[in-house]
């Protein structure tokens, strides 16, 4: 009896499949292209840590993520809750905000501005490790910036704590 996938052979010894379920091919839709339904289930679902094949190792969506980027969001969400602390002594005691959007909140309401600035920076971090394989400018992924918001806040705070320094005469 003949193999059905081999029914097919020609004269040469070439031989075509007569449907793509013979070959062990799938035929329907590729999931790797339907991500948003990956980011719904993945706190139900978790089933990636990286990407699988190589063409989608760039700009591909994964529902495991490793523990250092869970503390690297986690400090720059507190760092950014002490910068709110810290930006509000030092304009009590005499300093300024130059962003004119967190100054126009600041002027309006106090709670306001704390929550406007919380909020940018959690779901900006959150959006970021979501897309931290996404590559920007052929050479930024994600976890270049999520690092480098880390790195800024840091600095940002050691410089507020000169500032507090010199406000209350530390130095």
């Amino acid at each position: 009896m003949i193999n059905n996938e081999f029914s097919n052979i020609s004269a040469e010894g070439s031989y075509t499949l007569n449907s793509p379920r013979e070959s062990g091919l799938r035929i329907s839709t590729d999931r790797r292209k339907n991500t948003f339904r990956s980011i719904i289930l993945s706190p139900v679902k978790r089933r990636r840590k990286s990407a699988r094949r190589e063409c989608d190792k760039a700009n591909s969506y994964v529902d495991i993520h490793e523990k250092s980027l869970f503390l690297i969001f986690t400090l720059t969400v507190a760092f950014s809750i002490i910068d709110a602390i810290f930006t509000l002594i030092i304009i009590k005691n005499g300093g300024e905000e130059l962003n004119p959007f967190m100054k126009f909140l600041m002027d309006r309401d106090v709670l306001t501005f704390f929550w406007v600035k919380f909020s940018i920076t959690s779901f900006g971090m959150l959006f970021l490790v979501v897309h931290k394989f996404f590559v920007v400018f052929k050479f930024i992924t994600g976890y270049h910036l999520l690092y480098g918001i880390f790195f800024m806040y840091l600095t940002l705070i050691f410089y507020e704590i000169y500032l507090l320094g010199l406000i209350f005469k530390v130095y």
